[in-house]
């Protein structure tokens, strides 16, 4: 885990025990993610897009390198660590609607940093990391955070008929598009044959 307090942000992937310096603008890491689940592009196209985020170029891109900027995009280093046999029981569910879009909540984000932090992010310059650990420490009543938190409401669980139309009509007016591909609809619903 690095401590962002004393320990500088990293600037680079290690990508077989060599150093590759690599953009750490967070707009061009918003774009990263926006192009890796840009389903049009074909995987043999995203792996060209990949080298635009090295300063330093790999002489080949390999799956290493992928795994490398996907790290370095979920920035792990900045959560603390955990026991690889974690028996909490929860697992995310793989098929459920996302919570938050880079693209959709873009306006509550920016208008969410300059309400709590007096940044404007259209003018900003700022690393990746810094600018997620920003995000994630909205507080609970920014819009980003209240976006998510209606989203991710388990209708089910709420026994209120009212209060659950309630958290229904908000649901639907703040919806990320979601689609399931052919092998997720078959998860989601059994492989029937």
């Amino acid at each position: 885990m690095l401590n962002p307090l004393y320990e500088k942000f990293p600037d680079f992937v290690r990508i077989n025990g060599r150093k590759y310096r690599i953009i750490t603008d967070f707009r061009e890491w918003i774009r990263f993610a926006d192009m890796f689940c840009d389903r049009q592009l074909a995987p043999e196209e995203k792996l060209t897009l990949l080298a635009a985020w090295f300063i330093e170029k790999p002489e080949i891109l390999t799956d290493e390198t992928i795994e490398k900027l996907v790290d370095f995009y979920k920035a792990g280093l900045l959560e603390p660590d955990t026991p690889e046999d974690d028996d909490s029981g929860e697992t995310p569910e793989a098929n459920s609607p996302p919570v938050f879009d880079w693209k959709i909540d873009a306006r509550f984000i920016i208008g969410d940093f300059l309400h709590y932090y007096g940044i404007d992010l259209l003018n900003a310059k700022m690393h990746w990391w810094h600018f997620r650990s920003l995000l994630t420490a909205l507080p609970e009543d920014s819009q980003c955070k209240k976006r998510m938190a209606y989203r991710s409401v388990n209708l089910g669980e709420i026994k209120d008929s009212k209060e659950r139309a309630r958290i229904l009509r908000i649901q639907r007016s703040i919806a990320i598009p979601f689609e399931l591909d052919d092998e997720d609809i078959g998860a989601v619903f059994g492989n029937f044959k």
